[in-house]
């Protein structure tokens, strides 16, 4: 690890360096759970945003509403 870097992380109190660990681990969590989208997912996603984009009267949803209303905790 940069020698620079390991200098300005010790200068952080324990709290910060408490929650920088959390935030690292929260991206590196985040980069492992998502697989790459096959073409057929991406093009599916661009249908969609096109549809959102061409009607923006449409109800949406959040994805807390739609947990809500299948009671699930996010």
């Amino acid at each position: 690890m940069n020698a620079i870097l390991l200098r300005e992380i010790a200068k952080l109190s324990v709290e910060e360096r408490r929650a920088l660990i959390d935030d690292l681990w929260d991206s590196i969590e985040a980069e492992q759970a998502l697989p790459p989208l096959n073409e057929a997912q991406s093009a599916l996603l661009d249908a969609r945003l096109k549809d959102s984009i061409d009607r923006p009267d449409e109800q949406t949803y959040t994805l807390q509403d739609i947990a809500a209303r299948h009671g699930i905790k996010l």
